[in-house]
């Protein structure tokens, strides 16, 4: 059985980790393992879920498809498959039945993205038999939840119960407390309820709720029906292991498969970000009010939702490979609910509109930080500028100075922009606690507006904003061409003074200020900004460009160090807004000496060590000749196929070994639509 399954992944990219249920940054529970029953599911962080599922045909032995289970024997998994909604495994059960187990989470971002769809709190779980022998069986599908995905501590006592519509079922399991945000601090959340939920209205189909996890399973094991729901509660989530559990008794016929649909989803309750004193609920209650008519809805509008998926993965699939490879599909597939899985879709109940918010998940957890913002950017912006202008607009009204609107007030005072808002999911940061990153931010959020407004045509949400986008647009030429001692976003190597890829980053930011004024009519201005960033380009040239006897010209990693260099990848938006800052004979340079210190699993990020970031990496190479695009991204997707550390994917990796140096299942990784990003701009200038 495992020879067959290694056939089957060596065919395709082998996950570090599978993502299952991904929808917000609590509710991100993925597979660390090649086959489904191999290990139980985990949130992102490593966090233990205890889902079970099994399967019998025709009344026989169970065979485990899920999780860690009392079954002696294994369903015999034979394909595995991720696109980018959806996680589909195969099965087959006593050389009888084919079973299909999938997840699809309805995260399709469109041109202008339907928020109902998208922020829908749960993931369909799909189950579909059919023979394989030419006879027809009964086939029974076991699927049970602990409460361990609601407390950050599993002594925590828990309650269970059922809801009920017309048509639809849902089983909810939850913390007794539910105050919100009593777990500030923690990637675990400790509110909420986890919800399964299916049509009531179908045959064959039985649950039970709050059965401790042995009772549930061993008469599913025996044959014998459910035990009925067991009342005795609150009790610990570690007592007995309560478990809300469904079982799916279906015919498989040789002809077709037959089908049954469930959901995995969390409610969260009535706030799911506290902005400056303001509770935002989740946008899905502000259009359904409530988990059981959004289950209603995902019910009623499964084929049309399913099918909208489907050509987004496809599109997604067949854009990335005729943009570079099926390698950098695949890797595309397997990144893309990473990215949205990372942040919320809230209502704004002052201004009357939806909000979203990115968690900096696994380094720091704060709330919408800038510098992470700023590398998963590229995928968000090639399939919605509009979405990633929500995801600014937090950001904004709070340098603005418009938090007193909300509640609190908090004046901004600082001459660049803020590095995040506050610790998930609270916004309530005072300047002075910011880690200060000035050029970084500054340059980061300058950047990231003109591409919207380039990309939309349209300044006028900005009309708020002019005071404090001037107020940043002066402040970098006072900081530059040498950023002196300031921090960037690869802090975690340490201090690096005179930055080169900061000081390119803050130069490109002045463009995108010259711009930007240009937009809004200011001609004159916007000329003297740009003619400004173009002598800073010159400086830039003349003192961060070194050469060596080994690679040749190239540029170095601080001003003041000779012998020295680092991926440039600041550089891609000089392309991606045509400035000309950078001169391409360099830059051709450049990229033909990154090849001479690729290491078995990629470049490094600098001289100073031999790990790299793969979100950088990925840039550098869609600025790079096309072959040399293709083997530096071939040279990630071995890394990540050999990675010997089942997290999801991460962008902080080893480059001479298969190992993770740190950071798992951030947003940044959305970096690596950079090519995208980049082919698009050039074709809108031909």
């Amino acid at each position: 059985m495992l020879a067959v399954l290694a056939a089957v992944v060596a065919a395709g990219l082998r996950p570090p980790s599978v993502p299952l249920v991904v929808h917000d940054p609590y509710t991100s529970f993925w597979s660390p393992a090649d086959a489904l029953y191999q290990s139980f599911p985990q949130r992102w962080d490593g966090w233990v879920v205890g889902w079970n599922g099994m399967v019998t045909v025709d009344g026989g032995q169970c065979q485990a498809w899920l999780g860690s289970t009392q079954c002696t024997q294994t369903a015999n998994q034979t394909g595995l498959t991720v696109t980018a909604t959806k996680t589909v495994y195969e099965f087959i059960v006593s050389q009888k039945v084919k079973l299909t187990v999938s997840f699809r989470t309805p995260s399709a971002i469109e041109t202008s993205p339907d928020y109902t769809m998208m922020t829908l709190p749960m993931t369909y779980m799909d189950f579909a038999v059919q023979s394989i022998d030419g006879g027809m069986h009964s086939v029974s599908i076991y699927f049970d939840v602990t409460a361990e995905s609601t407390v950050n501590d599993r002594g925590n006592k828990v309650i269970w119960a059922r809801q009920h519509s017309d048509t639809t079922s849902f089983l909810m399991i939850g913390n007794t407390d539910q105050t919100f945000a009593t777990a500030q601090g923690s990637d675990d959340i400790n509110w909420g309820y986890l919800n399964i939920g299916y049509d009531h209205t179908i045959t064959g189909v039985e649950s039970t709720i709050g059965r401790d996890c042995s009772q549930a399973r061993t008469a599913f094991m025996n044959g014998q029906p459910l035990p009925p729901d067991n009342d005795p509660m609150p009790r610990p989530c570690q007592d007995g292991w309560p478990v809300n559990a469904v079982v799916h008794t279906l015919s498989s016929l040789p002809t077709e498969a037959q089908i049954r649909h469930m959901t995995i989803g969390y409610d969260q309750g009535d706030t799911y970000m506290r902005y400056f004193g303001t509770n935002f609920g989740s946008y899905w209650k502000h259009i359904h009010g409530d988990y059981l008519t959004a289950l209603d809805y995902a019910v009623a509008n499964y084929a049309d939702i399913n099918k909208r998926c489907d050509a987004f993965d496809a599109k997604l699939t067949s854009d990335l490979t005729a943009a570079g490879s099926s390698n950098y599909a695949e890797m595309g597939s397997l990144i893309y609910r990473q990215v949205t899985g990372s942040m919320i879709t809230v209502w704004n109940n002052i201004t009357s509109e939806p909000w979203v918010f990115m968690k900096e998940i696994s380094s720091d957890g704060d709330v919408s930080t800038v510098d992470v913002i700023y590398p998963a950017a590229p995928m968000i912006f090639y399939y919605s500028p509009e979405m990633f202008r929500k995801l600014l607009l937090p950001i904004m009204v709070y340098a603005n100075n418009g938090t007193a609107a909300y509640g609190d007030n908090v004046p901004y005072n600082l001459a660049w922009a803020p590095h995040h808002l506050g610790h998930w999911p609270i916004c309530d940061l005072a300047p002075n606690q910011q880690e200060q990153m000035p050029v970084e931010e500054t340059g980061n959020l300058l950047i990231l507006i003109n591409y919207i407004a380039q990309a939309q045509k349209n300044v006028s949400w900005l009309e708020p904003y002019w005071n404090v986008i001037d107020i940043w647009g002066k402040y970098l030429p006072t900081a530059l061409p040498d950023p002196g001692n300031q921090l960037c976003t690869d802090d975690f190597e340490g201090p690096s003074p005179h930055n080169v890829n900061l000081a390119i980053k803050g130069i490109v930011g002045m463009g995108a200020y010259s711009q930007l004024l240009a937009a809004k009519g200011d001609n004159a201005g916007s000329q003297q900004m740009m003619q400004l960033a173009k002598q800073y380009a010159q400086v830039w040239v003349t003192n961060g460009t070194d050469s060596d006897t080994t690679g040749g010209v190239h540029t170095k990693l601080q001003y003041n160090l000779t012998s020295t260099w680092s991926q440039k990848y600041n550089i891609l938006w000089d392309q991606v807004f045509n400035f000309g800052l950078v001169p391409s004979d360099l830059l051709a340079k450049e990229f033909a000496y990154y090849l001479t210190k690729m290491n078995t699993y990629g470049v490094p990020l600098d001289d100073r060590a031999t790990f790299t970031k793969l979100d950088w990496s990925m840039w550098i190479a869609a600025m790079a000749p096309q072959q040399q695009f293709i083997t530096m991204s071939d040279t990630i997707y071995k890394w990540t196929n050999a990675c010997a550390d089942r997290v999801p994917f991460s962008d902080w990796t080893e480059t001479t070994s298969a190992h993770v140096h740190g950071f798992r299942a951030r947003p940044v990784m959305g970096g690596f639509w950079a090519k995208m990003i980049l082919e698009k701009a050039k074709a809108s200038r031909v």
